[in-house]
C-alpha cells in the first residue's frame, strides 16, 4: 500500500509540473517570423539582430520560417502561423505584391502584421525599414558628383519584378540626372555575388571602357569587384552597392569599392521588436517606423566599421 501511495504521489507531482509548464507556454506572447531567405547575408544579419532584441523579453517566443525566396512558400508559412494563432507576425516579404494575401488573411484573423524591410502592396500592416528609393537616390547623387564627363556606366539589377529592385533603380536614375552619362547595359544578377561576377565578366569582354558599376546590393557589387580584379580592370572604375555588409566596408577601406549604402540591420530589427512590444502591451501599432539609409564612402567608413 505504501508503494502504491508513493506512485500516486509521484504521478500527482508529474501532472502538476506538466500543467505548470502548459500554463507558462500559454502565457508566452508568440511571434511568427516569416523570413525571405536565410541564405541572404543582410537578411540573416537582420534576423540575428531580431533574435538578440527578443532576448530582452523572456515572455516573448519567436517561431521562425524561411521561404528561400519562394513567395508561395511564404504564404503557406504565414497560413501555418495563423493556424497556430500566434500573437503577431513579422514578415520579410519575398514579393511586394505576392505577400498581400498573407497580410489580408492575418488581418482577418486579427493578428497584427509587421512588414520588415519590404512593404506590402495591400492589407493592413506596420512597415519597419528604409525606403528603397532613397538607397538608389544616394547612389545616384554619388555618381552624379564623381563620374567623369561623358562617363559610361553599367547597372546590376536585383531580382526582376521585386519592388525593391525597381525602387532602387528608379531612385538611382532620378538622382543621377546627367545627360552626358551613358548606361551601356543594365542586367539582373538576382542579388547574388556569383551572378554579379559572371555578368561583369561578360561586360568586361563586351565593353573596352566603362567608369562605374552600380549594383542594387553589396553581394552583386562584390561579385563585380572580383571580376574586375581578376581581369586587371579595376583601376578607375567606381563601384557602388547597397546594404553596408562587412565585406563591402572592407573593400571601401582598401580603396576597391567607392560606396555602399548602409541599411541598418540592427536598427531595423530593434525597431520591429519595439513594435512587437507595443502590440504586446495592447498599443495600436503605427503605420510605419522608418530607419534611414546612409551613404558610406572612404570619408566616413570608419564610423560604420565600429557598428
Amino acid at each position: 500500500m505504501k508503494l502504491i501511495a508513493k506512485l500516486a504521489l509521484a504521478c500527482a507531482v508529474s501532472v502538476s509540473a506538466l500543467s505548470a509548464g502548459a500554463t507558462f507556454a500559454a502565457d508566452k506572447f508568440v511571434v511568427g517570423y516569416a523570413n525571405m531567405a536565410d541564405t541572404d547575408v543582410f537578411v540573416m544579419a537582420r534576423k540575428n539582430a531580431f533574435i538578440e532584441a527578443a532576448k530582452s523579453d523572456p515572455a516573448v517566443e519567436v517561431n521562425f520560417s524561411d521561404a528561400n525566396n519562394d513567395a508561395s512558400k511564404q504564404l503557406d508559412q504565414i497560413d501555418n502561423f495563423i493556424a497556430q494563432k500566434v500573437d503577431a507576425i513579422v514578415v520579410v516579404p519575398v514579393d511586394y505584391q505576392g505577400i498581400v494575401p498573407g497580410v489580408e488573411k492575418a488581418n482577418a484573423a486579427g493578428i497584427p502584421v509587421i512588414a520588415l524591410g519590404i512593404q506590402s502592396a495591400g492589407g493592413k500592416y506596420t512597415f519597419v525599414g528604409s525606403k528603397n528609393i532613397d538607397a538608389g537616390r544616394l547612389q545616384g547623387e554619388y555618381m552624379k558628383a564623381y563620374l567623369p564627363k561623358d562617363g559610361k556606366i553599367l547597372y546590376l539589377e536585383g531580382t526582376p519584378g521585386l519592388s525593391h529592385t525597381q525602387e532602387r533603380k528608379k531612385g538611382f536614375e532620378e538622382a543621377l540626372g546627367r545627360s552626358d552619362v551613358t548606361t551601356l547595359a543594365s542586367l539582373s544578377a538576382n542579388y547574388d555575388r556569383a551572378e554579379g561576377m559572371k555578368v561583369t565578366e561578360d561586360w568586361i569582354q563586351s565593353f573596352p571602357e566603362f567608369d562605374g558599376i552600380i549594383a542594387a546590393n553589396d553581394q552583386m557589387a562584390l561579385g563585380a569587384l572580383e571580376a574586375l580584379k581578376g581581369a586587371g580592370r579595376l583601376k578607375g572604375v567606381l563601384i557602388s552597392g547597397v546594404d553596408g555588409v562587412p565585406d563591402a566596408l572592407t573593400a571601401i577601406k582598401a580603396g576597391e569599392m567607392s560606396q555602399t549604402i548602409f541599411q541598418d540591420a540592427a536598427g531595423q530589427a530593434k525597431a520591429a521588436f519595439e513594435v512587437v512590444k507595443g502590440v504586446k502591451k495592447g498599443e495600436q501599432p503605427p503605420a510605419e517606423k522608418l530607419v534611414p539609409f546612409a551613404s558610406i564612402t572612404k570619408d566616413n567608413v570608419d564610423q560604420f566599421t565600429k557598428k
